[in-house]
C-alpha cells in the first residue's frame, strides 16, 4: 500500500505539480485524473497503477474492476485506442485488465461450483458490476474449468441456482450460463442422457418462465436454437401444452376415457390405446411434471382433459389408470423416463409401461409388464411423442 500512495503522489507532482489528499485506497486515482495535463499523462497514471495492482493487490478483485471500469470510461471519453507516449494503446491496457479480471472472477466461481458451495451471491455481485459481454466471456472460462471436475447433469443443477427470484439481471446470467455449458457439451462431442434430460429441462423451465418474454431478441435466439440442437422427443416431454403417444408397436394412441370408471374403491377411470392408427383427440391430450430432481428427473404424468394423473393398479395386473381426485403417490404415479431414438419408455421400479392384449375390437389394455429392463425394449414398450389433433 505505501509503495502505491507513493506512485500516486509521484504522478501528481508530475501532472499538476501540486499534491493532493489521498486516501489509503486505490479511490485516489480519480482526483489525479481529474488534475492530470492532458490525456496521454492520464494514460500514464492508470499504467502506473496497474503496475501498483500487479506488485501487491494481484487478487484483489474490486480494485482490479474499479481500475477496469475507470479504463473503460477514459477511452469512451478521453483517449480510443490511440497510443500514447509509451507507445502502449489504452485498449492494450483495458484488455490486459479485463484478462486478469476474467480470471479473478471465473477462478473465484468454479472454485464455489467445485466446492458445491452457493454461487448466488458471487453470481450477482458479477452480473451486476460488469457488462453482459465480460460476464459472457467469464462464464465460459468458468464453465471450461469445472467441466471435467463436475458431474454434467449435476453442473445443469447448480448452474440454475444462479438465478435469483425476481431478479432479471441473474436469469439472464444464468441463461448464459446453461448456453455456455450445452455449447461446451456439443464442442467435447460428448453422450450424456442425464444431461440432456438435465438440459431440457432446464430449457423448459427458461422458456416458461415470466421474466423470458422480457429477455432481449438475440439471446432468445440462442435459446431456441439450443432447444433444437436437444434431441426432439424430450422438447416433446417437456412441451407446456403437451403431447400424445402412440405405441410404436402398432401406432395406437393412449387415452383416457370419458365414462369408464375404474375399480371404484380407487377412484379412478381406465385408460386404453385406441385401435384406430395415427388418431388422436384431446382424451390423449398428456403433460408430464418434474417431481423430485435427481440424476435425471422423476416424473408425474397428467392426463389434461380432467386434469387427472395416471397411476398404477398392482390389485389389477398392474394396469394403467387415471385418478379422478387426490395427489399422485409416489410408489404409483412417479415415473423415471428413458429414451430411445423418437421414442420414450417410462418405468416405475423394474416394470415398463406397455401397450398389452386387447380388451376388445377397438380398445387395447395399458399395462406394467417386466422384462424389459434392456436397451430398447420391444417395440410395445416404446411411445412416440406426437402433437394432438385440434379440437374440431
Amino acid at each position: 500500500m505505501h509503495r502505491l500512495l507513493l506512485v500516486i503522489g509521484l504522478l501528481i507532482l508530475v501532472a499538476a505539480a501540486e499534491v493532493f489528499p489521498v486516501e489509503p485506497d486505490l479511490e485516489g486515482y480519480q482526483m489525479i485524473l481529474r488534475r492530470a495535463a492532458n490525456s496521454a499523462d492520464k494514460l500514464q497514471v492508470f499504467q502506473s497503477i496497474w503496475g501498483a495492482i500487479r506488485s501487491d493487490f494481484i487478487d484483489d478483485t474490486d480494485k482490479v474492476k474499479g481500475l477496469y471500469t475507470q479504463l473503460g470510461n477514459f477511452i469512451r471519453t478521453d483517449m480510443q485506442c490511440t497510443s500514447g507516449p509509451t507507445g502502449r494503446s489504452a485498449c492494450e491496457l483495458q484488455q490486459e485488465v479485463r484478462r486478469h479480471l476474467r480470471s479473478l472472477m471465473s477462478q473465484r466461481l468454479a472454485n464455489l461450483i467445485n466446492a458445491e458451495e452457493s454461487i448466488q451471491s458471487y453470481g450477482m455481485y458479477v452480473a451486476s458490476s460488469i457488462e453482459p459481454s465480460l460476464v459472457r466471456d467469464i462464464l465460459e472460462h468458468t464453465i471450461e474449468d469445472v467441466y471435467f471436475h463436475r458431474p454434467l447433469e449435476k453442473l445443469t443443477q447448480q448452474l440454475d441456482k444462479l438465478y435469483t427470484d425476481r431478479d432479471e439481471v441473474s436469469f439472464k446470467m444464468m441463461i448464459e450460463a446453461q448456453l455456455s455449458l450445452f455449447w461446451r457439451y456439443q464442442t467435447m462431442h460428448d453422450s450424456n442422457e442425464a444431461f440432456l434430460f438435465n438440459m431440457a429441462h432446464a430449457v423448459s423451465k427458461i422458456q416458461t418462465h415470466h421474466m423470458y418474454a422480457s429477455v432481449d431478441a438475440s439471446l432468445q435466439r440462442r435459446v431456441e436454437a439450443l432447444n433444437h440442437s436437444l434431441p426432439p422427443v424430450l422438447g416433446a416431454l417437456f412441451h407446456p401444452q403437451g403431447f400424445c403417444l402412440l405405441s410404436r408397436d402398432n401406432r395406437e394412441y393412449l387415452y383416457t376415457t370419458i365414462t369408464d370408471d375404474w375399480n371404484y374403491g380407487l377412484n379412478g377411470r381406465q385408460v386404453f390405446t385406441w385401435h384406430e392408427q395415427n388418431y388422436t383427440d384431446s382424451a390423449g391430450l398428456i403433460r408430464a411434471f418434474v417431481q423430485e430432481q435427481h440424476s435425471t428427473p422423476v416424473f408425474s404424468l397428467r392426463s389434461e382433459l380432467f386434469k387427472w394423473y395416471f397411476f398404477v393398479d398392482p390389485s389389477e395386473g398392474n394396469r394403467l389408470a387415471a385418478l379422478r381426485s387426490g395427489s399422485p403417490s409416489s410408489s404409483t404415479s412417479f415415473w423415471t423416463v428413458t429414451y430411445v431414438e423418437d421414442a420414450l419408455i417410462f418405468r416405475q421400479r423394474d416394470l415398463t409401461l406397455c401397450a398389452a392384449e386387447m380388451l376388445d375390437k377397438e380398445r387395447r389394455l395399458i399395462k406394467m409388464l417386466p422384462g424389459q429392463m434392456h436397451t430398447p425394449p420391444s417395440q410395445a414398450c416404446q411411445w412416440l411423442p406426437v402433437d394432438c389433433a385440434p379440437p374440431k
